[in-house]
C-alpha cells in the first residue's frame, strides 16, 4: 500500500485530499506544519513512499521544509499543492528534487496522475542508481576485517603471475568472487573468462563441456563444438568445485595442464590453448588424496598458489556491512522502499553461526526485503537468527559438525608436536598421517608449533 505524508495547513482542502487518496486506496498520514513534518521524516522511523506538501504554511513554509529535507538527505518523492508559489520559489524547489506543482484548485484525476508520475519515476531512478552501483561494484569483496584485508592483499599478489590458483574455503564464503576478481586484475583481464560448476553438470557431460567434441562424435553430434578449454583461450578458466570431479576425468585434465594441449572428444588432433586455470573446493582434498579419491599430481598442478577465503563466522565485524549492503541490493531489485534497521539487529545477527556463509546472509537479506515491514526488527529476524534460545532452554549451542572435526583435529595435532617436542615426523607417524598431510593440516588449521626441529626423523 502506497503511503503518503499530507502537510497541508487548510483543514477543508486536508480533508477533502484525505478523502481522495484513503479512497483510492493509500494510507494517508495528516499534519498541518512544516516543523511535524521535518521532526516525522528526519528522525529515522519509517519514510512514506510520497510527501504531498503545500507551500504556505504556519511557521516554516513548504519550500524551507524541502530545503531541509535535501540537505539531510532525507526528501521523499514530493509533490507541491500551492496557488501561492512564486517562480523563484518553484524553480528552487524543482531543483532540490521536487517531482511536480499542483495549483489549487485541482481535480481528483490532475492528483493521483501526478502521485502515480512521481512514484513510477522515483521507482525507475532508484533502480537506474542500484544497475549502476551492481556494475561499478560487480566483484567487489567487500569487508575491513583483518582477514578480508588479508584476502584483498593475496589476490592481488597472485593477480599480476600467471600461476595456477587454488581457492579453498566452505561453500557460500564467495570463492567465485575471488576468482572474478584474480582475473579482473590480472594481465588476461580483457580475455574471457570462463566458468564451470564440476559439481552441478553431470559427470558424462563435463568432459565434453571441457574439452568439446567433433562432428559424428557420438549419436547427437552433428556439429563441431568447441570445448570450454578453447572458449577460454587468452583468458582465464574457472573450475569451480574441482574436488567433485570424477577421477577417470582427473588424468584428463591433468594432460591439458602438462602440455596445453586439449583433443575433443572423437577428434584426432591436438589443439594449443593458452588458458590460465583456477579451481575452487569446498572439500579437504589431501583428505581425498588419502582415501584415493583425487590425484595427488594434479592437486600439485593446481595449487601452484593456494588461497584460503575465510568463513563469515571468522569476520563478524563485516556482517553489519554486508547486511546493510545486501538490503539495498534486494530493494532496488525488487522495487522495494529502503527499510530502517533496528540497533538491536546487528549484534543478533554478529552472535549467529553462518554455516551458510555470505550466501546464507544475502538469502536473508532478500526474505526481508519481501516480508519485513520497516523498521527491521529483531522479532521479524527466522527464529535461528534470533539468538537467546539455547540460553532460556539450558542448552550449551550445537556447533557444526566440521567446525567439530577441524576442532578435534587442532586439538589432537597441538597434542602430538608438544608430546614429541615438535617433531614433525614423529607426530606424523603418531597420528598415522602422511608427513606432507601433516604439514598440510598444520597450515589449513593454523596449529600453533611448539619450538623444536621441524621434521627429524
Amino acid at each position: 500500500m502506497t503511503t503518503v505524508l499530507l502537510v497541508e495547513d487548510d483543514p477543508k482542502i486536508r480533508a477533502a485530499v484525505l478523502f481522495q487518496l484513503r479512497e483510492a486506496g493509500m494510507a494517508v498520514d495528516p499534519l498541518d506544519n512544516g516543523e511535524g513534518a521535518l521532526h516525522r521524516l528526519a528522525g529515522g522511523g519509517p519514510r512514506p513512499d510520497l510527501l504531498l506538501l503545500d507551500v504556505r504554511l504556519p511557521g516554516m513554509t513548504g519550500i524551507e521544509l524541502v530545503q531541509q529535507l535535501h540537505a539531510e538527505k532525507c526528501l521523499p518523492p514530493t509533490i507541491i499543492i500551492s496557488g501561492e508559489a512564486s517562480i523563484t520559489e518553484t524553480v528552487e524547489a524543482l531543483k532540490l528534487g521536487v517531482h511536480d506543482f499542483i495549483e489549487k484548485p485541482f481535480s481528483k484525476e490532475r492528483l493521483l496522475r501526478s502521485i502515480r508520475n512521481a512514484l513510477e519515476h522515483n521507482a525507475l531512478t532508484r533502480e537506474v542508481a542500484g544497475l549502476k552501483a551492481e556494475l561499478a561494484g560487480a566483484g567487489e569483496i567487500l569487508g575491513e576485517s583483518p582477514e578480508i584485508v588479508r584476502l584483498r592483499r593475496q589476490i592481488d599478489q597472485v593477480a599480476g603471475t600467471d600461476a595456477r590458483v587454488l581457492i579453498r574455503g566452505e561453500s557460500g564464503t564467495g570463492k567465485e568472487l575471488v576468482a572474478d576478481a584474480i582475473h579482473r586484475n590480472s594481465r588476461r583481464s580483457d580475455g574471457p573468462f570462463i566458468k564451470i560448476n564440476c559439481a552441478a553438470i553431470p559427470a558424462h557431460l563435463i568432459e565434453d563441456e571441457l574439452f568439446g567434441h567433433v562432428r559424428g562424435a557420438f549419436t547427437d553430434a552433428k556439429h563441431d563444438k568447441p570445448g570450454l578449454f578453447e572458449e577460454a583461450h587468452g583468458g582465464t578458466l574457472f573450475l569451480d568445485e574441482i574436488g567433485d570431479m570424477e577421477y577417470e576425468l582427473q588424468s584428463r585434465l591433468l594432460r591439458v595442464l602438462e602440455d596445453g594441449r586439449v583433443r575433443r572428444i572423437g577428434g584426432a588432433e591436438d589443439l594449443a590453448v593458452d588458458v590460465r586455470v583456477i579451481a575452487a573446493t569446498h572439500a579437504h582434498l589431501e583428505e581425498s588424496i588419502a582415501d584415493g579419491g583425487f590425484r595427488e599430481d594434479l592437486y600439485f598442478r593446481l595449487a601452484h598458489l593456494p588461497i584460503e577465503v575465510p568463513p563469515l563466522r571468522d569476520r563478524g565485524s563485516d556482517i553489519d556491512l554486508l547486511f546493510r549492503h545486501f538490503l539495498r541490493q534486494f530493494e532496488v531489485r525488487h522495487r522495494s522502499r529502503p527499510r530502517h534497521v533496528d540497533q538491536a539487529v546487528p549484534s543478533r545477527l554478529a552472535g549467529h553461526s553462518w554455516p551458510g556463509n555470505v550466501r546464507e546472509l544475502r538469502s536473508l537479506c532478500e526474505r526481508l526485503v519481501v516480508f519485513a515491514s520497516d523498521p527491521i526488527t529483531v522479532d521479524q529476524l527466522p527464529v535461528p537468527y534470533r539468538g537467546g534460545e539455547q540460553e532460556r532452554s539450558g542448552e550449551s549451542p550445537l556447533m557444526p559438525l566440521r567446525e567439530m572435526r577441524r576442532a578435534f583435529e587442532k586439538e589432537a595435532i597441538e597434542r602430538a608436536l608438544r608430546e614429541t617436542d615438535g617433531n614433525v615426523a614423529a607426530a606424523a607417524r603418531r597420528l598415522g598421517l602422511a608427513r606432507t598431510h601433516l604439514h598440510q593440516k598444520i597450515s589449513d588449521l593454523h596449529v600453533v608449533r611448539t619450538n623444536g626441529p621441524a621434521d627429524e626423523d
